[in-house]
């Protein structure tokens, strides 16, 4: 595992290496079987040589550039489908892996075309434009080009044209995956037939088909509020319920038809892993439900061979089984939870005798799982609900009692006729319902998570610590000492600047803007980045996140440069996430941002030089312009200016409109950046917000040879990730610039 891991901190792959990294492995086989040589050194090598090959697989099949092409495919998985697009999974001739979406109108001659009737199995040729697998990079967040690269996409892409064919004959593997996906699109048609209310059909598609694309964005923050994303994400509860239920059924079956040829111990283990392999199939196979069946199938091979199923025997061969089948896996979190969830219960129950009640103990594995998890809680998620046991004692009885059996019975029923008993639908609809309206009292309810970020290995290293001294038995003494580490660990570093100085984050935002400044007790945020009509949006997505992990709750001012989505778009959930002192804006719904005004906070200056005035509005023009001055350095931010404002500020506004560092004005495009602006501006740096691949082309190829023939550097968010400005300490030191993309190398990165 320890050698598989090093995936997660590896910054690029070579196949020299990988041949080297081989040659050491034959050389230690040898010394093994010649020596006493110790496994470990070896195991290492073999799990980081495993994980290298798989990469260097992986990494060769994605496309490096952007390009058109007509491709000849098979639809693979479940199509999601939504108001503006329908996206899915599908595979070409050569074995490539493609996440496409069809958008409605996506250009002239499709604008009028509906979007296909999309199924599994279905063959088209298609006109698709493809990008190579991308993401933002910020080092908060969801990490898209890391769940590319695990989940083996090779491109993304969007689609043009598409007509059916029939031409293909898909690989064995390739045609299961199909037939498995048919089935589960049939069951989706008759769960969208039996029940119309919206919650409880995403509800029941999630816990049957694996299906969670039917929930909205606010049920999404409702589950991670209340800590109960991992109840309706079919894994290792569900399998392991569906398991059980399959135990029992086969010790009735045992009581009916007793016999002597297979004893009964052995036969729940058979019922209970078939049927706990047909709840998997139905989920698509996650990544999740292949582990819990792994892990399933170890204890039932240990049981056929009547050995004995230690814990920790059962736990190491499934994590050893796991990474052999797939390496990549250790980029999932869930495989970290999952893993580390199972041996913290069976850490804090083995070998410890009880003589508590059932129910007693499952209230026991709720607080120690919140022990337990505290390290990997703080290290993935920023924070550790407290209310999240009390939560649990409530859902997952419900779900195992109320509602998984019956929603089995139902889909076995839908096998044999379509014809479904109302009473055992209008069951299922009642305690969703009861569900939802649970999580949603909950949510009023709930307290406010400790939210805090992990900085650094030492600090995983005292919370993993304090979480294993906390679950020691009540024989050791004192051991609830070990609480005092957890604020040690958590302690914040002091990166504060210092009176006078000024840090800026220039976010990686796609096509767009979001700039966070922050002084020695003020935080400023310049644009907010884009909504999409999906629900997406960059404020829920990366600012709010890098927040928090810089411990700001609090934003004395939002500056809206204007009203394009991609500058303002995201400005209602961030009004949601966090308290806001004060909003500007050039659109008339805020207070005025207008030339003339300036304040200073902790000896920094803020300015604002355009526009003069909001009326009338002019788009791109009404853009608001900001100047920052701290210690002799000063930023520059223009929003989407373009030449009329350029040439406005070049002649009236010379001397204030000097900085050492320009953002670029509307991300690179023609319309700006002129010669003589850039030549008043007389900046040091450029730096531009823009997206990877973006249609727009940006920065163009005009507009870089404009501050290339002036000498200028440009750094760009698409190449650079999140950058960050740091004023220099003194006036005759040169400010710093830190690239999260460059100083953060991954292989899954480009």
């Amino acid at each position: 595992m320890v050698g598989c891991a090093q995936l997660l901190w590896l910054p690029n792959l070579t196949v020299g290496g990988i041949w080297f990294l081989a040659g050491a492995v034959v050389c230690a086989i040898t010394i093994r079987l010649w020596s006493r040589f110790t496994p470990y050194g070896l195991g290492y090598l073999s799990g980081l040589l495993l994980v290298l090959v798989s990469a260097n697989s992986q990494q060769k099949q994605q496309i490096t550039r952007m390009e058109h092409r007509s491709i000849q495919a098979v639809i693979t998985d479940l199509p999601v489908v939504s108001p503006h697009k329908t996206s899915f999974i599908l595979e070409t001739a050569d074995h490539q892996k493609i996440l496409v979406s069809h958008y409605r109108g996506f250009q002239t001659r499709a604008a009028t075309t509906p979007i296909p009737d999309y199924k599994p199995g279905e063959q088209y040729h298609f006109e698709v434009l493809l990008k190579p697998p991308h993401g933002t990079a910020n080092g908060v967040g969801f990490d898209r080009e890391r769940w590319l690269f695990r989940h083996g996409i090779d491109a993304v892409g969007s689609i043009q044209q598409a007509r059916q064919s029939e031409n293909l004959r898909p690989a064995f593997r390739t045609s299961l995956t199909i037939k498995i996906n048919q089935w589960r699109h049939h069951v989706s048609g008759q769960l969208n037939r039996l029940f119309p209310d919206s919650r409880s059909n995403a509800l029941l598609h999630a816990l049957s088909i694996g299906d969670k694309s039917r929930f909205e964005p606010q049920d999404h923050r409702l589950f991670q509020t209340t800590g109960t994303a991992h109840i309706i994400a079919i894994s290792g509860l569900h399998i392991g319920m569906v398991a059980a239920i399959g135990g029992g059924l086969g010790w009735l079956l045992f009581a009916v038809f007793p016999q002597q040829r297979i004893p009964r111990p052995l036969i729940q283990v058979m019922i209970g892993l078939s049927l706990a392999i047909a709840y998997a199939a139905l989920a698509g196979f996650a990544v999740s439900t292949q582990r819990a069946l792994i892990m399933l199938s170890v204890y039932a091979c240990f049981k056929w061979i009547r050995r004995s199923a230690y814990a920790w025997d059962v736990w190491s061969v499934s994590l050893l089984l796991v990474l052999i089948s797939d390496p990549l896996s250790v980029l999932d979190n869930g495989f970290w939870l999952s893993f580390w969830a199972v041996a913290v219960l069976i850490f804090a129950f083995q070998g410890r005798p009880t003589s508590s009640p059932n129910w007693l103990n499952f209230i026991k594995v709720q607080w120690l799982l919140l022990i337990g998890m505290m390290p990997l809680s703080f290290l993935q998620f920023g924070n550790l609900k407290l209310f999240t046991p009390l939560v649990n004692l409530i859902a997952i009885p419900l779900m195992t009692v109320l509602l998984i059996p019956f929603l089995l019975v139902m889909l076995f029923w839908l096998h044999l006729s379509p014809d479904v008993p109302m009473i055992l639908v209008n069951h299922l609809d009642s305690v969703s319902r009861l569900f939802w309206r649970l999580l949603d009292w909950f949510d009023t309810m709930a307290v406010t998570p400790i939210s805090w970020s992990v900085y650094g290995i030492w600090s995983l290293v005292l919370l993993t610590l304090a979480a294993i001294i906390l679950l020691m038995p009540k024989a050791i003494p004192q051991r609830f000492w070990a609480l005092l580490l957890i604020p040690i660990a958590l302690w914040p570093p002091t990166d504060r600047p210092a009176v006078g100085h000024f840090r800026a984050d220039i976010l990686d935002v796609g096509q767009g803007t979001s700039v966070l400044i922050r002084t020695r007790n003020h935080h400023i945020l310049y644009d907010v980045g884009a909504r999409f009509p999906s629900g997406y949006n960059f404020a829920d997505a990366t600012i709010v996140p890098l927040l928090k992990h810089h411990r700001i709750h609090y934003l004395d001012r939002v500056i809206l440069s204007h009203k394009d989505n991609d500058h303002a778009g995201a400005y209602p959930a961030l009004n949601k996430a966090i308290k806001i002192g004060q909003t500007f804006s050039t659109d008339g719904r805020h207070m005025p941002c207008v030339a003339g005004q300036a304040w200073t906070w902790d000896q920094v200056r803020f300015e604002i030089i355009s526009p003069y005035n909001l009326q009338p509005y002019l788009n791109n023009n009404s853009s608001c312009v900001l100047k920052v001055n701290g210690s002799g350095f000063s930023f520059l931010l223009t929003g989407d200016i373009e030449q009329a404002v350029e040439y406005r500020l070049s002649q009236h506004h010379r001397q204030q409109i000097q900085s050492d560092v320009l953002l670029i004005p509307h991300h690179g495009s023609n319309t700006s950046s002129t010669s003589e602006f850039v030549s008043a501006v007389n900046p040091q740096l450029a730096i531009n917000s823009s997206g990877a691949y973006n249609q727009f082309k940006h920065p163009t190829e005009q507009v870089k040879a404009n501050y290339e023939n002036l000498k200028i550097p440009i750094i760009d968010t698409q190449t650079s990730g999140r950058i960050t400005l740091i004023t220099p300490k003194n006036k005759t030191d040169s400010f710093k610039t830190f690239q999260f993309r460059h100083q953060n190398p991954r292989i899954w990165r480009r």
